[in-house]
């Protein structure tokens, strides 16, 4: 029980986002873009560069690989929906939603809640693998639902990411370092991250008519998607043990956990940036939230 409460005591004021900025949308009092362009063009690329710097080259190796494979993975599972019982759904959409997770926005306040800070590093190194799909791949599906496939290629290079990881790197290679006075401006900025991530999430369900909200088949939906998360990790997990046994008990953890995160805001970020299925993509990121913020701690109660 102590696990709940201390995780929603420090998640509280990054979820009262969401009604505020519902509340923003709804008096349209500010643009979307002045909260998704900072968060894509600056706050993000400096978290990484950080962490990049901060973390070990086994860490930067073992982390992305697994968390990238698993977003790859998490495409046949959406596949399958959309064959079955998802058919009115954008495929490419649902692709995303399945694969897209929450490391940054959501994953930051909560491996701080259960972890400290230490391991905020360790999620940095998670999410550089998730965001490669999510900003190459996972972008690309989100720009099918409105361009076509040259047009959506083209796209993906106006991605800040790509560019801020080559840069990230290079600085590793080089050996340089962050100055420790930088410290706390980065610490500022990951709380930063994870306010206009959620804010962005109640701009975007302003929109959302939840009086004709088809409860049950999104709870089937996303039921669907942590349980083919869990699958996959465990497969993941179970290869690295057997043929690498690189990770630490902590990072171990956080893995796991990984498999239960919602559907990463970027989904919104994104569609928002491309004015496409923005309303949809609001509610399976927020309808995934509500169930993370019961499976999570959960989990985290017996590590």
């Amino acid at each position: 029980m102590n696990v709940f409460l201390n995780l929603y005591k420090t998640l509280f004021p990054y979820l009262l986002c969401i009604p505020i900025g519902y509340f923003l949308a709804r008096k349209n009092i500010i643009p979307k873009n002045i909260v998704s362009k900072p968060l894509l063009y600056f706050f993000m690329p400096v978290l990484v560069i950080n962490h990049v710097l901060e973390a070990s080259v086994e860490n930067l190796t073992i982390l992305p690989i697994i968390s990238f494979t698993l977003s790859v993975g998490m495409i046949f599972p959406a596949i399958i929906v959309h064959r079955t019982f998802g058919k009115g759904e954008s495929r490419s959409l649902l692709k995303s939603g399945f694969s897209f997770f929450n490391v940054a926005f959501f994953g930051i306040p909560v491996v701080d809640a259960l972890f400290g800070k230490e391991a905020i590093t360790t999620l940095i190194c998670i999410y550089i693998g998730s965001a490669l799909y999510g900003n190459i791949i996972g972008y690309f599906q989100v720009a099918r639902t409105r361009f076509s496939r040259k047009h959506a290629i083209k796209e993906i290079f106006k991605v800040p990411f790509i560019y801020v990881f080559i840069l990230a790197v290079a600085l590793k290679i080089f050996g340089f370092e962050m100055p420790t006075q930088v410290e706390p401006v980065v610490d500022f900025f990951g709380i930063v991250v994870s306010v206009a991530g959620m804010l962005i999430i109640g701009i975007n369900i302003e929109q959302v008519d939840f009086k004709v909200l088809k409860w049950s088949y999104y709870l089937k939906l996303l039921g669907v998607r942590v349980l083919a998360a869990i699958i996959i990790m465990a497969a993941l997990l179970g290869i690295e043990y057997l043929f690498v046994k690189g990770l630490t008990e902590r990072e171990t953890k956080v893995l796991i956990l990984l498999a239960l995160f919602p559907i990463a805001a970027n989904l919104t970020v994104f569609a928002s940036f491309l004015k496409s299925n923005e309303k949809q993509s609001a509610l399976l990121v927020l309808l995934s939230m509500l169930i993370a913020l019961i499976l999570v701690p959960l989990a985290a109660a017996f590590f």
